[in-house]
């Protein structure tokens, strides 16, 4: 699958890593655009090349590894996702790391009211950046929570991610699954392993 990341901070390399791996064509971006990334061209495989923005928006998965607050504006540049699959892995912080009211919504239902059209899936959000590549040191699979609201668009991601030593749980809709993963709500900075029983 092509897959676009936006912003190549450390959430967004580790990512574009970790999918990499899985023989997936990505597409990393970031705002000052490709040639700003060049410089860095030995830190990834092969599978990832350097994007525009614009053109990171377009693929038929879109991971959003930016700041909270600027994740909406960028979202909106697209006026139309089509379907395509969007995945929010941010957490609701100021750069100071000051937490970011968005009551009544959930930090993941703003992002999927800014994306017109996408079916949205929280996910990787609660792992530190050093798990989020699926690595287990001895048995077991990584466990990673997600939450979205369309079903065939939950199973088609966590379909993606057992191929990368994931073991997907499904918290259910951006309402109920995003409260419990979002900062302030339980599973933040957690990483569990799954063991065969």
């Amino acid at each position: 699958m092509e897959i676009g990341i936006i912003g190549a901070g450390t959430v967004g390399t580790v990512l574009a890593q970790t999918f990499a791996h899985g023989d997936h064509q990505v597409k990393l971006s970031r705002q000052h655009g490709p040639a700003s990334l060049a410089s860095r061209r030995s830190e990834f495989d092969p599978h990832v090349s350097f994007v525009t923005v614009e053109e990171a928006l377009q693929q038929p998965m879109v991971i959003v590894a930016v700041p909270f607050e600027t994740a909406p504006a960028v979202l909106q540049q697209v006026s139309d996702f089509e379907q395509r699959i969007v995945i929010d892995v941010t957490n609701q912080f100021t750069a100071d790391f000051k937490k970011i009211k968005t009551a009544p919504l959930t930090g993941s239902e703003v992002i999927a009211k800014a994306a017109n059209n996408a079916r949205v899936i929280k996910a990787f959000n609660t792992l530190p950046p050093d798990f989020m590549d699926g690595h287990v040191t001895g048995p077991g699979r990584r466990v990673l929570f997600y939450a979205g609201d369309d079903v065939a668009a939950k199973k088609d991601f966590a379909a993606i991610v057992r191929q990368l030593n994931f073991f997907p749980v499904n918290l259910g809709k951006l309402r109920h699954g995003g409260s419990v993963m979002q900062v302030g709500g339980g599973l933040g900075n957690t990483h569990f392993v799954q063991l065969d029983e």
